[in-house]
This record gives C-alpha cells, sequence and structure tokens, in this order.
C-alpha cells in the first residue's frame, strides 16, 4: 500500500519546514516556521495559532514565535499547526493516506523522538513513518554510505560521523550557531558603521547577506584593500540604498571564530579535525576522503574553498577531501527523498498497527 502512494518527506528546520513526495528533485513546499499568537484574547472562537499567508493575512495584533530553537522543537503544537496547514493548503493531502518519512536531528533525545511518533501517528493518523536522523539523509543525497558530515543550517551546526550507514552519535559535535548567528554579527557589524537595524528586520540583512556577502580566502589581504574596492550596494524594500563594504566578508568569519559572537565553542574546522581525531582508524580512513559540506549556511560564495584551504594547511599530510552539492542548502531533504523511494527501504516503515502494539520500541528497532 505504501508503494501506491507516494511517501512524504518532512524536514523541520529551525527556520523552515521543507515538504514533497518522495522520489521528487525537490521539495514542493518550503514552509516558514515562524508562527503567530494573538497578543490578547478577542473571544472563544479565536484563532490560537497563525502560520504561512495567515500571518501576512491577520488583522489580529499578533506575537511571532519560532517553535523551533537551534534545530529543537520548543513548542510541538505549534510544529502540529503548522504541519496541518502544509498538508492541507500547500501539498492538499490527507495526512491518514501518506507515509512519512521526518527528518530529526542528529543528537535528537529519547524523549522528542518518542514526541515526534505521538504527533505523527496520534495527531495525524499517520499509517506508516520513518525517521531518520538529518546527518544521514544528506550524505545519502552524495549517494554515499560513509562520510563525516559537516552541516551548518540556520539554528545550530553539527559535525556527524555516519559509518555504512549508522550514525556514531558518541562522537558527534554539535555547536550552537549557524546562519542566523552570521546574520546577527553581520548586524552587529553594519550597525557599528553607521547603519541602523533592528531585530524585526532581521530577514533584511539576512537577503542583504546572501546577496551581498562572501567568505574571504585572505583575510589579511582582504582588509588591506581599499573601501571602495569593497563596497556595494543593496536596496533596501522603502528602495534607499546600502552601501556594504568589509562587513561583507567579515560577518563569515563567525563560523571559523566563534568568539566573534562571544562564545566559547570551537570554529567549524576545529570541531571537524576533533571529531576526526576520535574516529577509530578504520571510520577515520573512510572519514578523511568523505567529508560533505550541508546546510544553507556552507552556501556563501568562497565558504568551500576556505574549508577545504584551511584544513590542507592544519593537516597538510593528511589529503582530507571536501564534497559540496549544489543541492546542500536542501540536502537533507533530498537524501530522504531519495531513501524514501527506494524499493529495498519499504519494509522499514513503522506501521500504527506496530506502534500501537508495542509503543516506540519499534520506531527505535526499525529507525535508530
Amino acid at each position: 500500500a505504501m508503494q501506491e502512494t507516494k511517501a512524504v518527506v518532512i524536514d523541520i528546520g529551525t527556520s523552515s519546514f521543507k515538504c514533497g513526495f518522495a522520489g521528487d528533485a525537490w521539495p514542493s513546499c518550503i514552509f516558514s516556521s515562524t508562527v503567530g499568537k494573538p497578543i490578547r484574547e478577542t473571544g472563544s472562537n479565536q484563532k490560537e495559532t497563525f502560520v504561512g499567508r495567515q500571518l501576512q493575512n491577520s488583522s489580529v495584533p499578533l506575537t511571532l514565535i519560532n517553535p523551533i530553537r537551534r534545530g529543537i522543537v520548543v513548542d510541538w503544537n505549534c510544529v502540529q499547526d503548522t504541519l496541518k496547514c502544509i498538508f492541507q493548503t500547500e501539498m492538499k493531502i490527507q495526512p491518514e493516506d501518506n507515509a512519512v518519512l521526518v527528518s530529526v536531528p542528529p543528537l535528537c533525545s529519547i524523549t522528542d523522538k518518542e514526541r515526534y511518533a505521538e504527533m505523527m501517528f496520534e495527531g495525524f493518523h499517520i499509517p506508516a513513518v520513518h525517521f531518520a536522523y538529518q546527518s544521514r539523509l544528506s550524505m545519502y543525497s552524495y549517494g554515499k554510505t560513509s562520510a563525516l558530515v559537516v552541516e551548518s543550517g540556520h539554528g545550530a551546526s553539527h559535525v556527524v560521523p555516519v559509518y555504512e550507514g549508522y550514525v556514531i552519535r558518541s562522537i558527534t559535535g554539535r555547536v550552537d550557531y549557524a546562519g542566523l548567528d552570521v546574520t546577527c554579527y553581520l548586524m552587529k557589524l553594519l550597525n557599528d558603521s553607521g547603519h541602523v537595524f533592528t531585530e524585526q528586520q532581521l530577514d533584511i540583512v539576512q537577503d542583504l547577506k546572501e546577496k551581498c556577502c562572501y567568505t574571504s580566502l585572505d583575510l589579511t589581504q582582504d582588509l588591506s584593500l581599499p573601501i571602495q574596492k569593497e563596497q556595494m550596494n543593496y536596496e533596501l524594500p522603502d528602495g534607499h540604498l546600502v552601501t556594504v563594504g568589509k562587513e561583507r566578508f567579515l560577518c563569515a568569519e563567525a563560523l571559523f571564530k566563534p568568539a566573534l559572537l562571544g562564545l566559547q565553542q570551537p570554529g567549524l574546522l576545529q570541531l571537524t579535525l576533533a571529531c576526526l581525531k576520535k574516529c577509530d582508524a578504520d571510520v577515520n580512513k573512510k572519514m578523511v576522503g568523505n567529508i560533505l559540506l550541508c546546510g544553507g549556511s556552507t552556501m556563501m560564495e568562497g565558504f568551500v574553498d576556505r574549508f577545504q584551504m584551511e584544513l590542507a594547511r592544519l593537516c597538510p599530510s593528511d589529503n582530507l577531501i571536501t564534497a559540496a552539492s549544489p543541492q546542500r542548502k536542501s540536502s537533507v531533504w533530498v537524501g530522504g527523498s531519495v531513501l524514501a523511494s527506494l524499493r529495498s527501504f519499504q519494509e522499514l516503515w513503522v506501521y500504527r498497527s506496530e506502534y500501537e502494539e508495542c509503543g516506540s520500541s519499534c520506531i527505535f528497532k526499525k529507525c535508530f
């Protein structure tokens, strides 16, 4: 039955939900994870959560919140409301008719895995579910079965060794900075140079980052260039122009030196090398030639070259090789689409009847 109906693949991220049908090349729906809650009660029939286009069309004053922080769900009701809207209005499907593959963070707790299962089986009455670690799905998008996955998305970054399809959680590294922090740091740099951006304009600063910023390959050289060589104009929504200078490349340094963000955590390079050192010899052999960059934060121009260059400088004799797919911004979803469409995968679905009989134990057996 699951092969007759295309499975749905859901990647729940800090900034967006990526959803679509297994076997497709790209998600059909990328939906903001921001939700609105009414500032004050206006009656017993008041809608509790506003999502997607409802946010723009609402006449009710709303407080905007994000139910996912640093990749971790903090408000399950809001996540369920968002998925309900996606199923009904964006994908136009009945959830009880479709098997669903859901991505989960590489260090997802047992409690959260159980909450995901409860939401899918009891909240949506999904007939069959599979849960997969995001890093493993990212790896599958590259066509690999063993790799060191270096993922930096919107809210958190991970370095995850995956050996023959199994995530080695005991030596997985996680840091609490990613694209959002680079955006906030860019806003600080811009404000320090005389601009005035507020937290309510973070989406504008993020757009500026994506259109104007890059990763320096030689910081000393770039800092010594005349100001006019680095300047670039960015048009604000109101038509005014903002001139951006050295902030264009300084913001990306936060991924390499988190101390710039006020954090005492290792940079992505240090996290990667520390993880490699913890791998035993057999695993290490597979990892060094298969370092995969994934997530939107690795998309900034120059990042891939800088990352490879720094690895070669720090470990000149180890022949560390990085790969960067053009699809890596959505590598988790793409890998899920590949996995859920494989004939050999079909026996790994956890059916609602199994869940009702055995509870979450069948999920841990088949998925993790």
